[in-house]
């Protein structure tokens, strides 16, 4: 009986677990089902459902950036020099129905690369087209940053291929002007291939510029009348026209000029060098530098009216030193020795004055320093003669009248013009007022206070004598029709010669109205000879202009 019960004990237990697996199977298979149709259920969701399929777009979007404006930049009127003009961008999202319309329009000459863009089925920008009237083209109305021609192109600057600026404002203030770009940028779909998906509305997102900007001092009225005449009459030069008591810049041109249209060509223009501003860079600067002089002997008191007689020459320790005019100009005081810019009269008083003395006073104008006008922006330095040179009687000679180890910038020339007709005070050459965050309203940059370098009375006893050189001198061409000015013509040497003839530099610098001047204006012509013949003209056609609009 025991036995049989544990056979029984031993089937009954195999028979158990049969079922038990039966069950596992049962129960294991029904968790798949119901695990397969709860993920096939949630799959089913999620691909309805908006939040995924947004996400799913965006990786499909493609934007397309229409333009991205920078800061502006303001004259003192806070008219805009930047973004002066405006051009039709069209956005193309090509497609059967636009390609005739947009390669009707594209000029024959780049028919075949655009036609290249429209195959690709990707999104593109094109300008300088005809109108273009079609589904799927966006036109779009976007200001152009450097026109063509630029006013004020050395002052103004221009950007690198991405957007950032390489020269002028556009360069020192590009961390300012690029902070805050209104951007106008259009979105569509593409699908896996890269191709715009017909039927979907492309999102346009458009932002309103930004009035904020840098506020320079030139006044652009001012500014054009100087490159027009200046591109009449001027080969290569510079033009600079300053407030004599505040040293704001109203206008300075550089000639030749570069535009964006040629800047590849200007780059590699070794005679014209149109990309470097002449108006900060230093030439010998001849007989505006008599004024300097005539200054020195005024202060240890030496006459206007001593009398001394031009011979055509004098001796300078044994050293010939010749006068424009070969048979002299006889006698000569103070007055008519700056009026005929007579080389021996300058001669024999910086003599009288010393060397020291002479150099202290170039000095005191701002001969030989560095002009910032703003980061990275600045009039060179120029030269003067060392100090140890000064003991040298032929050193002396030549810095009298303006040449030898003397060079400087038309900014430096029009500073020392400034003093010689403001009652005496040394003001520091302002490029930029300040920045806007309206349009309207400036933040000022710090000023430089004006230094009194001459006494009231001898700034007006050499001003008188600039009035004379403009005013009495026959012959002299930068009097203007209009108004009354005072001033000085140089006649610089440079050394070099094409041939026996000596290249020279034409100046003028002067001012007006004579008696309670405005505006000082510094003219050079470079490598052109005879300042009254080829920089005096320019003088005189600016102050008439100036004049005859009240400026």
């Amino acid at each position: 009986m025991r036995k049989k019960r544990t056979e029984l004990s031993v089937s009954e237990r195999c028979r158990r677990r049969d079922h038990s697996f039966q069950r596992r199977v049962i129960f294991s298979f029904g968790g798949f089902a119901l695990l397969f149709t709860f993920l096939y259920l949630r799959l089913g969701y999620l691909t309805q459902s908006d939040a995924l399929l947004e996400a799913a777009q965006q990786q499909k979007r493609y934007t397309l950036t229409v333009s991205e404006s920078r800061g502006a930049i303001y004259d003192c009127n806070f008219l805009p020099l930047a973004d002066t003009f405006s051009e039709t961008r069209y956005a193309v999202i090509p497609s059967v129905e636009n390609a005739e319309a947009v390669l009707d329009a594209t000029p024959a000459s780049r028919r075949a690369q655009v036609g290249e863009l429209i195959a690709a089925g990707k999104p593109f920008l094109l300008s300088g087209v005809g109108q273009i009237d079609a589904v799927g083209v966006e036109a779009f109305e976007v200001p152009v940053r450097t026109a063509v021609p630029q006013l004020a192109p050395h002052i103004v600057g221009y950007l690198d291929s991405s957007g950032h600026g390489v020269s002028g404002i556009e360069e020192s203030f590009d961390a300012f002007l690029s902070a805050d770009p209104a951007v106008t940028e259009i979105s569509c779909q593409l699908d896996a291939l890269g191709h715009n998906i017909s039927g979907l509305t492309p999102e346009i997102r458009q932002e309103a510029p930004s009035a904020a900007g840098v506020v320079l001092t030139i006044d652009s009225n001012i500014q054009k009348v100087v490159e027009n005449v200046g591109y009449r009459l001027l080969e290569k030069g510079a033009i600079v026209v300053m407030d004599p008591y505040t040293g704001e810049i109203k206008a300075s041109a550089s000639f030749p000029a570069y535009t964006m249209d040629n800047l590849s060509e200007a780059v590699i223009d070794e005679e014209g060098t149109p990309m470097i501003n002449r108006a900060l860079l230093p030439f010998s600067v001849g007989s505006t530098f008599k004024v300097v002089t005539a200054a020195a002997a005024l202060e240890q008191g030496l006459p206007l009216d001593a009398v001394y007689e031009c011979t055509g020459q004098i001796d300078v320790g044994g050293q010939i030193i010749r006068c424009h005019r070969r048979s002299g100009h006889g006698k000569v005081d103070m007055i008519d020795a700056m009026m005929k810019s007579c080389n021996p009269y300058f001669i024999q008083l910086a003599l009288q004055v010393g060397g020291d003395a002479l150099l202290e006073m170039a000095e005191r104008f701002g001969f030989g320093e560095k002009l910032p006008l703003s980061e990275g922006l600045y009039g060179a330095a120029g030269s003067l003669p060392a100090e140890s040179e000064m003991i040298n009687p032929a050193a002396v000679a030549n810095l009298s009248f303006g040449q030898g180890d003397l060079m400087a910038s038309p900014l430096q020339v029009t500073r020392m013009m400034a003093a010689a007709c403001n009652g005496g005070l040394l003001v520091t050459p302002r490029l930029v007022l300040g920045t806007t965050r309206d349009g309207q309203v400036v933040t000022p940059e710090a000023t430089v206070p004006a230094k009194q370098i001459l006494s009231p009375a001898i700034a007006s006893q050499l001003q008188s004598l600039l009035i004379h050189c403009v005013m009495v001198e026959e012959g002299q061409n930068a009097l203007p029709e209009n108004t009354t000015a005072g001033g000085k013509t140089a006649t610089a040497q440079t050394g070099r010669f094409e041939g026996e003839e000596e290249y020279e530099h034409g100046w003028f610098s002067g001012f007006f109205p004579a008696s309670s001047p405005k505006y000082v204006v510094t003219v050079l012509s470079e490598d052109s000879g005879f300042g009254n013949e080829t920089a005096a003209p320019v003088f005189a056609e600016i102050a008439e202009e100036i004049t005859a609009h009240g400026w």
